[in-house]
């Protein structure tokens, strides 16, 4: 479980779908709330500084997956540079949009099962 987390957040690879990108963020903004609470109440608010490159690394690793999900290229999440438009877009891209169905160049649809029974996990 605690892998499968890992892959999810911190690795580039593969494609999500809207409801994966989506309950990670909640999740991931939950942990990041809570812990930064505990740490500003007992060591003080310099100490919270040390939460954000994960939590960064994290989003990054999220918006890569769901823009090649929509078969964009990670530079895609430059756009965000464009002051209020570029952060729209980028809400509806990742959010609001389906993923291209069916394999594209980085990867096979996540929301394509594939049941081989002969294949032992």
């Amino acid at each position: 479980m605690l892998k499968r987390l890992g892959r999810l957040l911190f690795s580039f690879g593969t494609r999500i779908p809207r409801s994966t990108f989506w309950w990670a963020l909640s999740w991931l903004g939950v942990a990041f709330i809570l812990l930064f609470v505990i740490l500003d109440r007992t060591t003080g608010y310099t100490s919270t500084l040390i939460l954000y490159p994960p939590l960064i690394w994290a989003l990054a690793a999220l918006a890569t997956k769901r823009l090649r999900d929509r078969g964009k290229s990670a530079l895609w999440f430059l756009v965000a540079l464009i002051p209020v438009l570029g952060i729209v877009w980028l809400f509806v891209e990742l959010g609001l949009r389906r993923g291209s169905p069916g394999e594209n160049q980085f990867g096979r649809d996540p929301l394509e099962e594939i049941h081989d029974y002969l294949t032992v996990v």
